[in-house]
């Protein structure tokens, strides 16, 4: 079945939707992009969601922070979690209009799991150009935790070896190519400073429990052990069986 946009903004509309079922893995996701901002800058959350990102990101001292969706359901929940934060301005937003009513001299661009909801790479990179172009000037940098197909592809081919099914992308995403990516930003003026991933994460949770237990329990202790930054120091697989990945480019036009 082929979707549009407009179904996926009804599916993030529904209040019963949770835009991450894996909290430690969200833990992880937003623990690896906090470390990468710096305080007394300013930030744009694209795609917030409910705002569990940007409570982190606002948390850093001297920090601006818009937080912006196109989900007013999203950012209702958003609200009730920020609860009145005076340095985060919350902004209902549809990235794919013309005309954004953003600022253009953000330090920091986040799209954490946003991107992947646009589910046509026309569209995405269509956002894409649109968040370069709120950037500083120069040196301003757009973080993205997103979805990468080579991820899923390493991932899955472990899973095989065991005879586990593999893991689909969801229909509402669209997962990127690495290359393609890079390859795309890089003709957008940025250039590619760092790439991550949790692939420890990923492979302990996704891969091998699944071998020894077949029941799905995201609060198990043994994910709340793997998401340790302990294990994953040990184990270091970075990118690799990360269905997502973090992309760090740098705006390097004057």
């Amino acid at each position: 079945m082929v979707h549009n946009n407009q179904e996926v903004l009804q599916y993030w509309e529904c209040e019963d939707v949770e835009s991450m079922y894996d909290k430690h893995l969200l833990s992880c996701e937003i623990a690896m992009i906090a470390q990468r901002l710096r305080p007394g800058v300013k930030i744009l959350d694209a795609g917030c969601g409910e705002g569990e990102g940007t409570l982190r990101y606002a948390s850093i001292p001297g920090t601006t922070v818009h937080a912006a969706d196109f989900s007013k359901t999203r950012l209702l929940k958003a609200q009730k979690r920020l609860n009145g934060m005076q340095n985060v301005s919350l902004r209902h937003i549809d990235f794919l209009q013309d005309e954004l009513s953003l600022d253009k001299d953000y330090d920091f661009i986040v799209s954490q799991r946003f991107l992947i909801n646009l589910i046509e790479w026309e569209l995405q990179k269509k956002v894409l150009r649109k968040l370069v172009s709120m950037l500083h000037y120069t040196g301003g940098r757009l973080i993205m935790m997103e979805g990468s197909l080579q991820g899923v592809e390493e991932l899955n081919s472990f899973r095989l070896i065991w005879g586990l099914p593999p893991i689909p992308v969801k229909w509402h995403n669209l997962f990127f190519d690495d290359a393609s990516l890079i390859q795309f930003m890089t003709s957008c003026g940025c250039n590619l400073v760092e790439c991550d991933g949790l692939g420890s994460y990923f492979l302990l949770t996704r891969g091998i429990r699944p071998i020894f237990d077949k029941e799905l329990n995201w609060n198990s202790d043994f994910n709340r052990l793997s998401a340790s930054d302990e294990l994953r120091s040990v184990l270091e697989l970075g990118t690799h069986y990360s269905r997502l990945k973090l992309f760090v480019f740098e705006l390097n036009k004057v």
